[in-house]
């Protein structure tokens, strides 16, 4: 190693395993994984400032050659922020914790200001106090997946579009009945994306669908004019990330980036809210590399798990590292991991999504694919369900376009699926006849009792509960604006909505039988008279998943799930009638239980069943929860006689 410059700075051997810049006592160690490269130098300059102070030649490491590091003695890096550079190219460091240069939200750099990007040595202490991680089982999490942005760019907060805004609306989570969220990519990216011809220079980029602006770039001729065309990338799936790094501009003090965030997890964790991050990798990422990442965020961060987007063997690979075994690990099509029995593995199924749309909208042949969703239940694996995420329509939408109104994401209607499973209710868009209102707010009512009346953990997209819409938007990926935003006004306006949802939410963290810990199986294990879980149709005990079905019934028995106070939970019986005329059902009648009782309704008129009635007649269109009570075991004690002569109880 070489030092260059008049620094007086000690030099010795850097630990290479300690990627980044890492405090090692009174000294800071550098080390950064370059494949293929011959030498970097590691330049250090005073903040605010460009021009390095001093500069280092880095040794490879003799182990693993492509890693460079040094050891820097008593350097503590205070006011002072570093970049590297190899091959005459110079590069931030892609484990840095913090990214200075980006703080302004969608700003487009210069070719100067790019240059300018490096990172702080040295990062402030976080003072986690008595933070515990909730560690809530996925049968108990109900998720609520938000975009930090987009969650409180337009709510009511004092700091809005970052965590620190998130933070302020942490007692409005708490009252909806929130304990998890799913926090869409918030690590540091770039979200302007570039597209542009520079005239007399072959294309670099060509695209036919962006806004175009003009430019001046320099180039050894002169200046040069430059078409440009630019997109903001909104949701933030892309492959280049800073893993270590939350996003400087979602931070109200971009410099504090790291503790604001932190700040947000412990206030969160306080509340007993789970915190999860999702994480789109890039296909060719090193797992060595993403291993330390995920350690990271759970070390430094507190992370309580991760949405990531990887194959079934790696997520096994992952989940079997001791470090992370108290760490949610979630992806999609991880359903043969299900026989690994990894406590800390979920699978996230579109599955869940398209079936229920298809069979609430009432789509032909969907009954046992219905049921099936339903009444997923795994042993020592969760599943996660939801009705729309992110990509898509949101619920308010679902039940106003019966297809997908793109046209501002300037891509002439190729972005965006077509196949949505929607339904207008009879109009395209918003309408204010009172029969299109009502019949829209009861398909919402269905989907969301089915949702949260489902095995499995549920995942609400923000501002479904408030009746949120993107206006028909269906991939709203690059609408940093009110169509990605959500709508908070609206409340008012779906008070009754956002009202079901707390009370159904309520309604299922007090009643296990409706997430039961124990996966289903089907038959009466403990004799209690009825099978753990039963799937029927109007008529009781004969399920029917012919082809024109369109109404179905699942029996939940309370004897196989036990309450807080360690007695058995009340058995419940809930009836789907999605075809457009009124059905009678015929009601089960429960051994040791009383009389059924009408809980929820997605129709306002629906009648309760009257005691000793055998069937009940459900609205068309209509999801009911009926609720059957255990009795109370009794208990008579014979009186004693009057000489005293006391008997044991009958």
């Amino acid at each position: 190693m070489k030092l260059l410059g008049n620094a007086n700075v000690e030099l010795s051997a850097g630990d290479p395993q300690r990627l980044g810049a890492q405090p090692v006592g009174r000294h800071m160690n550098f080390a950064v994984a370059v494949p293929g490269a011959e030498g970097v130098i590691l330049h250090i300059s005073k903040e605010g400032e460009q021009s390095p102070e001093f500069s280092v030649v880095m040794e490879a490491s003799e182990r693993s050659g492509a890693v460079f590091s040094v050891l820097i003695k008593n350097f503590s890096g205070h006011g002072r922020t570093y970049r590297y550079e190899t091959k005459g190219c110079s590069f931030v460091d892609p484990c840095a914790k913090r990214l200075i240069g980006r703080e302004v939200y969608g700003k487009v750099l210069t070719h100067k200001e790019r240059s300018a990007l490096c990172a702080p040595v040295w990062t402030s202490p976080y003072d986690w106090k008595e933070d515990r991680r909730p560690e809530i089982p996925f049968s108990d999490l109900i998720i609520y997946k938000l975009h930090v942005r987009g969650f409180s760019m337009r709510a009511g907060v004092a700091h809005k579009g970052t965590f620190r805004g998130v933070t302020e609306r942490i007692s409005y989570l708490k009252q909806l009945g929130i304990n998890a969220v799913l926090l869409m990519p918030c690590l540091e990216f770039n979200e302007v994306i570039e597209f542009g011809v520079q005239e007399g220079v072959p294309n670099f980029i060509t695209s036919k669908f962006y806004k175009s602006s003009v430019l001046e770039s320099n180039d050894s001729s002169g200046s040069v004019a430059v078409r440009v065309k630019r997109k903001i990338n909104f949701w933030g799936y892309t492959p280049h990330y800073f893993f270590f790094a939350p996003k400087a501009s979602y931070a109200s003090e971009p410099s504090r980036a790291d503790t604001e965030c932190k700040e947000m997890i412990r206030r969160l964790h306080k509340e007993g809210i789970e915190v999860l991050l999702e994480m789109n990798l890039p296909a060719d990422i090193s797992r060595s590399f993403l291993l330390e990442a995920l350690r990271f965020w759970v070390r430094e961060y507190h992370i309580d798990g991760f949405r990531l987007n990887l194959e079934a063997g790696d997520a096994k690979l992952l989940a079997s590292d001791p470090y992370l075994a108290r760490t949610k690990l979630l992806g999609y099509g991880w359903e043969g991991c299900a026989e690994s029995g990894t406590r800390n593995l979920a699978f996230c199924t579109d599955g869940f999504q398209m079936d229920c749309r298809r069979f609430l909208k009432g789509d032909e042949g969907m009954a046992g694919a219905f049921l099936h969703r339903v009444t997923e239940n795994l042993e020592n694996f969760g599943t996660v369900n939801y009705i729309t995420d992110h990509n898509g329509f949101t619920l308010a939408d679902l039940y106003q376009y019966d297809v997908k109104h793109n046209e501002a994401n300037g891509e002439n209607g190729r972005d965006g699926t077509d196949d949505n499973g929607s339904w207008n209710c009879g109009v395209e868009g918003p309408d204010k006849r009172k029969r299109i209102r009502e019949l829209r707010l009861k398909m919402k009512k269905n989907a969301l009792m089915t949702l949260l009346l489902s095995q499995g953990t549920p995942l609400l997209l923000a501002g479904d509960e408030v009746g949120n819409s993107q206006g028909g938007n269906n991939n709203a990926y690059c609408q940093d604006n009110a169509v990605g935003w959500v709508d908070w006004k609206s409340q008012r306006a779906n008070a009754e909505l956002y009202g079901f949802i707390r009370e159904l939410i309520a309604f299922r963290k007090a009643h296990p039988v409706l997430h039961n810990a124990n996966g289903l199986r089907g038959n009466d294990y403990l004799q209690s008279g009825c099978p753990d879980v039963s799937c029927h149709s109007t008529k009781i005990w004969y399920p029917d998943e012919s082809r024109y079905n369109r109404c179905v019934a699942v029996l939940l028995s309370g004897a196989f799930a036990k309450t807080r106070d360690g007695k058995p939970d009340d058995s419940i019986y809930l009836i789907f009638n999605m075809y457009w005329e009124e059905r009678a059902f015929d009601l089960p009648f429960l051994p040791g239980c009383g009389a059924w009782e009408l809980v929820f309704s997605s129709d306002r008129l629906c009648e309760k069943p009257q005691e000793g009635e055998t069937s009940l007649l459900v609205p068309p269109r209509t999801a009911i929860l009926l609720l059957c009570k255990r009795r109370e075991e009794k208990t008579v004690r014979k009186k004693r006689g009057r000489k005293g002569a006391g008997e044991g109880a009958e």
